[in-house]
Protein backbone atom coordinates (compact mmCIF):
# COMPACT_ATOMS: atom_id res chain seq x y z
CA UNK A 1 0.00 0.00 0.00
CA UNK A 2 0.98 3.59 -0.58
CA UNK A 3 0.34 5.73 2.50
CA UNK A 4 0.07 9.52 2.56
CA UNK A 5 0.96 10.35 6.17
CA UNK A 6 0.33 13.91 7.38
CA UNK A 7 1.46 15.50 10.64
CA UNK A 8 2.56 18.66 12.37
CA UNK A 9 5.82 17.46 13.88
CA UNK A 10 9.61 17.46 13.64
CA UNK A 11 11.43 14.74 11.73
CA UNK A 12 13.90 13.00 12.08
CA UNK A 13 14.59 14.57 15.48
CA UNK A 14 11.86 15.81 17.78
CA UNK A 15 9.60 14.92 20.65
CA UNK A 16 7.60 11.76 21.39
CA UNK A 17 5.58 12.21 18.20
CA UNK A 18 8.71 11.97 16.10
CA UNK A 19 9.77 8.71 17.79
CA UNK A 20 6.30 7.19 17.36
CA UNK A 21 6.20 8.10 13.68
CA UNK A 22 9.70 6.67 13.26
CA UNK A 23 8.71 3.32 14.74
CA UNK A 24 5.41 2.87 12.95
CA UNK A 25 6.66 4.09 9.57
CA UNK A 26 9.73 1.86 9.74
CA UNK A 27 7.62 -1.17 10.65
CA UNK A 28 5.10 -0.49 7.90
CA UNK A 29 7.93 -0.06 5.40
CA UNK A 30 9.40 -3.43 6.44
CA UNK A 31 5.93 -4.85 5.75
CA UNK A 32 6.19 -3.73 2.14
CA UNK A 33 4.30 -0.43 2.33
CA UNK A 34 5.41 2.84 0.75
CA UNK A 35 5.48 5.68 3.29
CA UNK A 36 5.20 9.34 2.28
CA UNK A 37 5.46 11.60 5.34
CA UNK A 38 4.13 15.10 4.66
CA UNK A 39 4.80 17.62 7.42
CA UNK A 40 2.61 20.70 7.31
CA UNK A 41 4.73 22.52 9.85
CA UNK A 42 7.55 21.77 12.33
CA UNK A 43 6.76 22.37 16.00
CA UNK A 44 10.18 23.07 17.58
CA UNK A 45 11.99 26.40 17.65
CA UNK A 46 15.43 24.84 17.73
CA UNK A 47 17.21 21.96 16.08
CA UNK A 48 20.10 19.63 16.77
CA UNK A 49 21.17 20.36 13.22
CA UNK A 50 19.82 17.05 11.94
CA UNK A 51 16.50 18.43 10.64
CA UNK A 52 18.04 20.56 7.92
CA UNK A 53 16.60 19.18 4.70
CA UNK A 54 13.11 20.21 3.66
CA UNK A 55 12.60 16.87 1.96
CA UNK A 56 14.39 13.65 1.24
CA UNK A 57 14.67 10.11 2.55
CA UNK A 58 15.45 8.89 6.06
CA UNK A 59 15.85 5.11 6.54
CA UNK A 60 13.89 4.62 3.34
CA UNK A 61 11.02 6.87 4.47
CA UNK A 62 10.22 9.79 2.19
CA UNK A 63 9.57 13.02 4.08
CA UNK A 64 8.61 16.48 2.89
CA UNK A 65 8.17 19.67 4.92
CA UNK A 66 5.40 21.17 2.82
CA UNK A 67 5.81 24.60 4.41
CA UNK A 68 9.30 24.79 2.90
CA UNK A 69 11.32 24.79 6.14
CA UNK A 70 12.40 22.20 8.69
CA UNK A 71 12.81 24.91 11.34
CA UNK A 72 9.93 26.72 13.01
CA UNK A 73 10.20 30.48 12.72
CA UNK A 74 9.85 32.75 15.76
CA UNK A 75 7.75 35.10 13.64
CA UNK A 76 3.98 34.46 13.78
CA UNK A 77 3.58 36.15 10.38
CA UNK A 78 6.22 33.90 8.80
CA UNK A 79 4.72 30.78 10.36
CA UNK A 80 1.24 31.74 9.13
CA UNK A 81 2.48 32.39 5.60
CA UNK A 82 4.40 29.10 5.54
CA UNK A 83 1.34 27.24 6.78
CA UNK A 84 -0.73 28.65 3.93
CA UNK A 85 1.94 27.33 1.57
CA UNK A 86 1.72 23.89 3.19
CA UNK A 87 -2.07 23.87 2.83
CA UNK A 88 -1.85 24.57 -0.89
CA UNK A 89 0.92 22.02 -1.38
CA UNK A 90 -0.89 19.30 0.57
CA UNK A 91 -3.96 19.76 -1.63
CA UNK A 92 -1.80 19.67 -4.75
CA UNK A 93 0.00 16.49 -3.59
CA UNK A 94 -3.23 14.59 -2.99
CA UNK A 95 -4.95 15.70 -6.18
CA UNK A 96 -1.89 15.12 -8.36
CA UNK A 97 -1.23 11.66 -6.91
CA UNK A 98 -4.82 10.68 -6.09
CA UNK A 99 -4.56 7.38 -7.98
CA UNK A 100 -1.33 6.48 -6.23
CA UNK A 101 -2.33 6.82 -2.58
CA UNK A 102 -4.31 4.03 -0.93
CA UNK A 103 -4.61 5.59 2.53
CA UNK A 104 -4.56 9.05 4.10
CA UNK A 105 -3.20 8.76 7.64
CA UNK A 106 -3.13 11.83 9.90
CA UNK A 107 -1.24 11.99 13.18
CA UNK A 108 -2.89 14.09 15.93
CA UNK A 109 -5.52 15.64 13.63
CA UNK A 110 -7.51 18.80 14.29
CA UNK A 111 -10.15 19.87 11.81
CA UNK A 112 -8.98 23.48 12.07
CA UNK A 113 -5.60 22.50 10.61
CA UNK A 114 -6.34 19.31 8.67
CA UNK A 115 -9.96 19.85 7.65
CA UNK A 116 -9.06 20.30 4.00
CA UNK A 117 -7.59 16.78 4.06
CA UNK A 118 -10.76 15.38 5.63
CA UNK A 119 -12.79 16.88 2.79
CA UNK A 120 -10.35 15.78 0.10
CA UNK A 121 -10.41 12.22 1.40
CA UNK A 122 -14.16 12.18 0.72
CA UNK A 123 -13.91 13.81 -2.69
CA UNK A 124 -11.02 11.59 -3.83
CA UNK A 125 -12.49 8.49 -2.14
CA UNK A 126 -9.29 7.69 -0.25
CA UNK A 127 -9.93 6.14 3.19
CA UNK A 128 -9.00 8.43 6.09
CA UNK A 129 -7.45 6.97 9.25
CA UNK A 130 -6.65 9.19 12.22
CA UNK A 131 -4.26 8.69 15.13
CA UNK A 132 -4.83 10.60 18.37
CA UNK A 133 -2.35 10.42 21.24
CA UNK A 134 -3.49 13.38 23.34
CA UNK A 135 -6.74 15.09 24.20
CA UNK A 136 -5.80 18.58 23.12
CA UNK A 137 -8.96 20.25 24.39
CA UNK A 138 -8.05 19.16 27.93
CA UNK A 139 -5.24 21.72 27.93
CA UNK A 140 -5.93 24.98 29.79
CA UNK A 141 -6.68 27.92 27.49
CA UNK A 142 -5.43 31.47 27.99
CA UNK A 143 -5.36 33.36 24.72
CA UNK A 144 -8.23 34.16 22.35
CA UNK A 145 -6.57 32.00 19.68
CA UNK A 146 -6.39 29.02 22.06
CA UNK A 147 -10.08 29.42 22.85
CA UNK A 148 -10.93 29.39 19.14
CA UNK A 149 -8.89 26.19 18.71
CA UNK A 150 -10.62 24.58 21.68
CA UNK A 151 -14.04 25.45 20.25
CA UNK A 152 -13.19 23.88 16.89
CA UNK A 153 -11.90 20.79 18.72
CA UNK A 154 -15.37 20.26 20.17
CA UNK A 155 -16.88 20.56 16.68
CA UNK A 156 -14.23 18.12 15.46
CA UNK A 157 -15.63 15.36 17.69
CA UNK A 158 -18.93 15.38 15.82
CA UNK A 159 -17.23 15.24 12.41
CA UNK A 160 -15.30 12.03 13.02
CA UNK A 161 -18.13 9.67 12.04
CA UNK A 162 -18.61 11.50 8.75
CA UNK A 163 -14.99 11.41 7.54
CA UNK A 164 -12.94 8.86 9.48
CA UNK A 165 -12.77 5.15 8.58
CA UNK A 166 -10.84 4.11 11.69
CA UNK A 167 -9.40 5.80 14.77
CA UNK A 168 -6.15 4.82 16.51
CA UNK A 169 -5.62 6.03 20.09
CA UNK A 170 -2.83 5.64 22.64
CA UNK A 171 -4.79 5.00 25.85
CA UNK A 172 -7.91 3.38 27.28
CA UNK A 173 -9.06 6.79 28.51
CA UNK A 174 -8.94 8.18 24.99
CA UNK A 175 -10.77 5.15 23.62
CA UNK A 176 -13.53 5.59 26.16
CA UNK A 177 -13.75 9.31 25.44
CA UNK A 178 -14.06 8.92 21.67
CA UNK A 179 -16.50 6.02 21.97
CA UNK A 180 -19.17 8.63 22.74
CA UNK A 181 -18.69 10.10 19.26
CA UNK A 182 -17.41 7.23 17.12
CA UNK A 183 -18.18 3.47 16.96
CA UNK A 184 -16.01 1.75 19.57
CA UNK A 185 -15.40 -1.23 17.28
CA UNK A 186 -13.62 1.15 14.90
CA UNK A 187 -11.28 2.47 17.61
CA UNK A 188 -7.99 0.63 18.19
CA UNK A 189 -5.53 1.26 21.00
CA UNK A 190 -1.82 1.21 20.22
CA UNK A 191 0.00 2.19 23.44
CA UNK A 192 3.36 3.87 23.89
CA UNK A 193 6.07 2.28 21.75
CA UNK A 194 9.74 1.43 22.06
CA UNK A 195 12.40 0.02 19.78
CA UNK A 196 14.12 -2.69 21.83
CA UNK A 197 17.24 -2.35 19.69
CA UNK A 198 17.87 1.12 21.14
CA UNK A 199 18.34 -0.21 24.65
CA UNK A 200 21.19 -2.55 25.46
CA UNK A 201 21.02 -5.13 28.24
CA UNK A 202 21.42 -3.42 31.64
CA UNK A 203 24.78 -3.77 33.37
CA UNK A 204 25.09 -4.15 37.15
CA UNK A 205 27.11 -1.35 38.68
CA UNK A 206 27.70 0.69 41.82
CA UNK A 207 25.25 3.47 42.75
CA UNK A 208 25.70 6.71 40.80
CA UNK A 209 23.18 8.68 42.89
CA UNK A 210 22.03 10.32 39.66
CA UNK A 211 18.32 10.98 39.17
CA UNK A 212 17.06 11.57 35.64
CA UNK A 213 14.06 13.20 34.02
CA UNK A 214 13.59 13.17 30.24
CA UNK A 215 10.83 14.89 28.32
CA UNK A 216 8.99 18.14 27.93
CA UNK A 217 9.03 20.88 30.56
CA UNK A 218 5.37 21.86 30.37
CA UNK A 219 3.38 22.27 33.60
CA UNK A 220 1.74 18.83 33.15
CA UNK A 221 5.15 17.18 33.56
CA UNK A 222 5.66 18.38 37.13
CA UNK A 223 9.33 19.25 36.71
CA UNK A 224 9.11 21.96 39.38
CA UNK A 225 7.82 19.28 41.77
CA UNK A 226 10.81 17.08 40.89
CA UNK A 227 13.20 19.92 41.74
CA UNK A 228 11.52 20.64 45.08
CA UNK A 229 11.37 16.95 46.03
CA UNK A 230 15.02 16.53 45.03
CA UNK A 231 15.96 19.46 47.28
CA UNK A 232 14.31 17.77 50.27
CA UNK A 233 15.90 14.39 49.46
CA UNK A 234 19.34 16.06 49.48
CA UNK A 235 18.99 16.57 53.22
CA UNK A 236 19.13 12.80 53.64
CA UNK A 237 21.28 11.96 50.59
CA UNK A 238 23.69 14.90 49.99
CA UNK A 239 25.52 13.02 47.20
CA UNK A 240 22.46 13.10 44.90
CA UNK A 241 22.54 14.74 41.46
CA UNK A 242 19.58 15.59 39.20
CA UNK A 243 19.70 15.56 35.40
CA UNK A 244 16.90 17.37 33.54
CA UNK A 245 17.25 16.02 30.03
CA UNK A 246 15.87 17.41 26.78
CA UNK A 247 14.96 20.58 24.93
CA UNK A 248 13.65 23.12 27.43
CA UNK A 249 11.80 26.17 26.09
CA UNK A 250 11.48 27.41 29.68
CA UNK A 251 15.20 27.27 30.45
CA UNK A 252 15.31 30.69 32.12
CA UNK A 253 12.45 29.78 34.46
CA UNK A 254 14.12 26.54 35.53
CA UNK A 255 17.56 28.12 35.80
CA UNK A 256 16.05 30.73 38.13
CA UNK A 257 14.25 27.98 40.07
CA UNK A 258 17.54 26.12 40.54
CA UNK A 259 19.26 29.30 41.79
CA UNK A 260 16.32 30.20 44.02
CA UNK A 261 16.62 26.81 45.74
CA UNK A 262 20.44 27.00 45.91
CA UNK A 263 20.85 23.88 43.79
CA UNK A 264 23.63 25.07 41.47
CA UNK A 265 26.07 22.21 41.02
CA UNK A 266 23.41 19.66 41.94
CA UNK A 267 21.11 20.02 38.92
CA UNK A 268 22.20 19.68 35.28
CA UNK A 269 20.15 20.99 32.35
CA UNK A 270 21.23 19.01 29.29
CA UNK A 271 19.49 21.08 26.62
CA UNK A 272 18.34 19.36 23.45
CA UNK A 273 19.88 15.94 22.83
CA UNK A 274 19.73 13.72 19.78
CA UNK A 275 17.60 10.59 19.42
CA UNK A 276 20.76 8.45 19.44
CA UNK A 277 21.95 9.97 22.73
CA UNK A 278 18.79 9.23 24.75
CA UNK A 279 19.97 5.82 25.98
CA UNK A 280 23.38 7.16 27.04
CA UNK A 281 21.82 9.95 29.09
CA UNK A 282 19.25 7.69 30.72
CA UNK A 283 21.72 4.93 31.59
CA UNK A 284 24.01 7.44 33.30
CA UNK A 285 21.28 7.60 35.98
CA UNK A 286 20.22 5.00 38.52
CA UNK A 287 16.72 6.39 39.07
CA UNK A 288 14.25 7.85 36.56
CA UNK A 289 11.21 9.94 37.46
CA UNK A 290 7.90 10.54 35.72
CA UNK A 291 5.95 13.15 37.70
CA UNK A 292 2.85 13.89 35.61
CA UNK A 293 0.39 16.15 37.43
CA UNK A 294 -3.24 15.33 38.21
CA UNK A 295 -4.59 17.08 35.11
CA UNK A 296 -7.04 15.74 32.47
CA UNK A 297 -4.28 15.99 29.86
CA UNK A 298 -2.15 13.58 31.93
CA UNK A 299 -4.94 11.03 32.23
CA UNK A 300 -5.86 10.92 28.53
CA UNK A 301 -2.30 10.83 27.22
CA UNK A 302 0.36 8.20 27.82
CA UNK A 303 3.97 9.47 28.11
CA UNK A 304 6.34 7.87 25.61
CA UNK A 305 9.26 8.53 27.93
CA UNK A 306 7.88 5.90 30.33
CA UNK A 307 8.49 3.18 27.74
CA UNK A 308 12.04 4.44 27.26
CA UNK A 309 12.60 4.60 31.02
CA UNK A 310 11.41 1.04 31.56
CA UNK A 311 13.37 -0.35 28.60
CA UNK A 312 16.66 0.69 30.22
CA UNK A 313 16.01 -1.54 33.24
CA UNK A 314 16.63 1.44 35.54
CA UNK A 315 14.06 1.67 38.38
CA UNK A 316 11.38 4.29 37.97
CA UNK A 317 9.13 6.42 40.14
CA UNK A 318 5.81 7.23 38.43
CA UNK A 319 2.67 9.11 39.39
CA UNK A 320 -0.63 7.25 39.18
CA UNK A 321 -2.13 8.87 36.09
CA UNK A 322 -3.71 7.64 32.87
CA UNK A 323 -3.01 4.06 31.78
CA UNK A 324 0.07 3.58 33.95
CA UNK A 325 -1.60 1.19 36.41
CA UNK A 326 -2.97 -0.85 33.51
CA UNK A 327 0.60 -2.05 32.92
CA UNK A 328 2.59 -1.40 36.10
CA UNK A 329 2.09 -2.74 39.61
CA UNK A 330 3.38 -0.74 42.56
CA UNK A 331 6.75 -1.98 43.88
CA UNK A 332 6.77 -4.79 41.32
CA UNK A 333 7.42 -2.89 38.08
CA UNK A 334 7.67 0.72 39.28
CA UNK A 335 7.32 2.71 42.48
CA UNK A 336 3.96 4.46 42.13
CA UNK A 337 3.00 7.65 43.95
CA UNK A 338 0.08 10.05 43.92
CA UNK A 339 0.38 13.09 41.61
CA UNK A 340 1.05 16.58 42.99
CA UNK A 341 2.57 15.26 46.21
CA UNK A 342 6.17 16.41 46.62
CA UNK A 343 6.56 14.74 50.03
CA UNK A 344 5.64 11.34 48.53
CA UNK A 345 8.14 11.89 45.75
CA UNK A 346 10.85 12.87 48.24
CA UNK A 347 10.20 9.74 50.31
CA UNK A 348 10.21 7.59 47.17
CA UNK A 349 13.62 8.95 46.13
CA UNK A 350 15.06 8.21 49.57
CA UNK A 351 13.46 4.76 49.61
CA UNK A 352 15.15 3.92 46.31
CA UNK A 353 18.63 4.39 47.78
CA UNK A 354 17.74 2.68 51.07
CA UNK A 355 16.60 -0.41 49.12
CA UNK A 356 19.04 -0.33 46.24
CA UNK A 357 19.04 -3.98 45.14
CA UNK A 358 15.29 -4.41 45.59
CA UNK A 359 14.69 -1.38 43.35
CA UNK A 360 17.15 -2.76 40.81
CA UNK A 361 15.10 -5.95 40.60
CA UNK A 362 11.97 -3.82 40.20
CA UNK A 363 13.67 -2.02 37.32
CA UNK A 364 14.39 -5.33 35.58
CA UNK A 365 10.76 -6.39 35.92
CA UNK A 366 9.75 -3.03 34.50
CA UNK A 367 12.03 -3.68 31.54
CA UNK A 368 10.26 -6.99 30.92
CA UNK A 369 6.94 -5.12 30.75
CA UNK A 370 8.38 -2.64 28.24
CA UNK A 371 9.72 -5.38 25.98
CA UNK A 372 6.56 -7.49 26.13
CA UNK A 373 3.93 -4.72 25.95
CA UNK A 374 5.46 -1.74 24.11
CA UNK A 375 7.73 -3.19 21.41
CA UNK A 376 6.53 -1.43 18.23
CA UNK A 377 6.90 -4.62 16.18
CA UNK A 378 3.92 -6.11 18.06
CA UNK A 379 1.63 -3.40 16.65
CA UNK A 380 2.65 -3.28 12.99
CA UNK A 381 0.31 -6.22 12.09
CA UNK A 382 -2.49 -4.41 13.95
CA UNK A 383 -2.02 -1.22 11.92
CA UNK A 384 -1.50 -3.21 8.72
CA UNK A 385 -4.83 -4.95 9.23
CA UNK A 386 -6.60 -1.60 9.73
CA UNK A 387 -5.11 -0.25 6.50
CA UNK A 388 -5.99 -3.37 4.52
CA UNK A 389 -9.54 -3.27 5.82
CA UNK A 390 -9.83 0.38 4.76
CA UNK A 391 -8.55 -0.38 1.24
CA UNK A 392 -10.93 -3.34 0.85
CA UNK A 393 -13.84 -1.17 1.94
CA UNK A 394 -13.44 0.87 -1.27
CA UNK A 395 -14.06 -2.18 -3.47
Amino acid sequence: MNIAWFANTDFQEGNAASSRIRYLSQGLKQNGNLINLFILRPIGFSSTGINRKNKGFFNGIYFNYLNGSATRSHSFFTRSFQYLISLVRSVAVLITHRKRFDIIFIYQPRFLFFGHLYILSKILKIPLILEITELEDSKPTHSFWQKIIKLTDKIDLHLLKHFCFHLVVISDHLKLHFSSYFPSEKITKIPILIDRNRFSKPVKRAPSYSIGYLGSFASKDGVTGIILSFKEALKTLPQLKLKLIGYNPYEKYFSDKIKENQLEGYVELSGQISYEDVNEWLTSCDLLILNRTNHPYSHYGFPTKLGEYLATGIPTICTRVGDIETYLEHSKHSYLIEPDDTSQLTNAIITRYQNYEAFNMMGMRGREIALSKFDYQHYIPVLQKIFESAVHSKK
